[in-house]
């Protein structure tokens, strides 16, 4: 029994040490919160100019910031050949370590964008503190460093801002869809070309770095989700904007919810449909040579507004304005097939769709599948319903005399 004490002991001892639990902690005071990370290209030598917007503590427990006169954010920027390099580089300008595992925004320069962005993420992958679920915008006409520098209203913290802003649209109004880095990476990696959402700035972007913007009921300077960037070889190419957008939403089956303004008998685009529902369907085949895409939409809505008399208690009125609902789907879903045909790029999926369901024949098109996707024919089926008509049958317009 003695003789096993010491061994005991010693073994305690090493298992002691071993197990430490605090051996890398880093205190909370040590650590600059990163909220938002910005990505652009340099024109001079072609480095990554890498821009974090940085929390401040003590501005940022209310929206507007403290009595002290700080912004919520601080915003610092470093070069180099490589986004880690960027990284380190900025601890000559911070005066605590970056600390990345609550960023909530990615913002890409358009220069950057447009020069490709194929192994911008690959450290995103790698590194245990950077998140593959932070969401992803291109700033568009701009650099990524502008759009962090940006203050915003209502919202504390800029990233968060621009973070709700892009959630929120997308939930409501349909033309964009959250994205993030992971989905990014997919994308650029599967077969076909994929889609990011654009945000622009808007007014004069040195009067939104100021605090003193904020104190007033008109800011002078903001952001606002602009479009659809489409990437082809990782390289983004053009813009997609309004219905081509939202067309390109429906085939993606990404439509939560959406206003679309239908024609009466009297009038064009005076009724308000909102559509609630909304479930796409897609199918290729090819045949002859010729790929096909079916689509199935099938969509709901509420009737929330009538610019002239319509007779809404009669099924036979329901029925016409169903029937310029699923017009109207139908031309935007056309026009964003159209659109990307005509750049021969496939941001619908619908090369990952046919190499799922049909390995063989994606082995004989799927070498030269750009040109057989700009070939391609479209099949599209839309069912609309309108479920209400909302508080009111009849509109207290007066019917128009014939």
């Amino acid at each position: 029994m003695r003789t096993k004490m010491p061994v005991l002991l010693s073994a305690c001892l090493i298992l002691s040490l071993i197990l430490t639990g605090c051996w890398n902690s880093r205190e909370l005071n040590d650590l600059a919160i990163v909220s938002g990370i910005g990505i652009d290209l340099t024109a001079n030598n072609g480095e990554f100019r890498v821009t974090f917007q940085v929390v401040n503590p003590s501005a940022s427990s209310t929206s507007m910031g403290s009595g002290n006169g700080m912004p919520a954010v601080t915003v610092i920027s470093a070069s180099d050949r490589t986004v880690f390099g960027a990284l380190r580089k900025a601890s000559k300008r911070a005066t605590r370590q970056l600390f990345f595992a609550h960023s909530q925004l990615v913002v890409v320069g358009e220069s950057l964008a447009r020069s490709g962005i194929e192994g911008l993420f690959d450290i995103f992958e790698r590194s245990h503190e950077l998140r593959l679920n932070s969401p992803v915008l291109i700033s568009r006409n701009s650099d990524a460093a502008s759009v962090l520098k940006i203050l915003t209203t209502l919202e504390s913290l800029p990233s968060m801002g621009v973070v709700k802003k892009m959630q929120n649209t997308s939930r409501v109004y349909g033309e964009n869809r959250n994205m993030n880095v992971f989905e990014i990476i997919n994308g650029i990696t599967g077969e076909g070309d994929l889609t990011i959402n654009g945000l622009r700035l808007i007014g004069d972007p040195s009067d939104g770095m100021k605090k003193s913007s904020l104190e007033q009921s008109e800011t002078k300077a903001g952001t606002i989700m602009s479009g659809l960037g489409v990437f082809k070889d990782d390289k983004l190419i053009y813009w997609m904007d309004g219905p081509a957008a939202r067309g390109t939403q429906w085939v993606l089956n990404k439509v939560i919810e959406t206003n679309i303004d239908i024609a009466s008998a009297n009038k064009d685009e005076d009724i308000a449909v909102n559509v609630f529902y909304s479930k796409t369907t897609a199918k290729v085949e090819v045949r002859n040579g010729i790929p096909v895409f079916h689509l199935h939409i099938r969509e709901e809505g509420i009737i929330n507004e009538t610019g002239s008399y319509v007779d809404l208690s009669l099924k036979e009125e329901i029925v016409k304005l169903e029937a310029e609902l699923e017009e109207k789907t139908k031309e935007e879903v056309e026009l964003a097939v159209r659109t990307a045909q005509a750049s021969q790029t496939d941001i619908f999926g619908f090369g990952n769709e046919l190499k799922r369901t049909d390995p063989a024949i994606w082995d004989k098109v799927g070498k030269e599948w750009s040109t057989a996707f700009a070939r391609g024919e479209l099949d599209i089926q839309v069912e609309a319903y309108i479920r209400s008509t909302g508080m009111r049958l009849k509109p207290y317009m007066a019917p128009e005399k014939e």
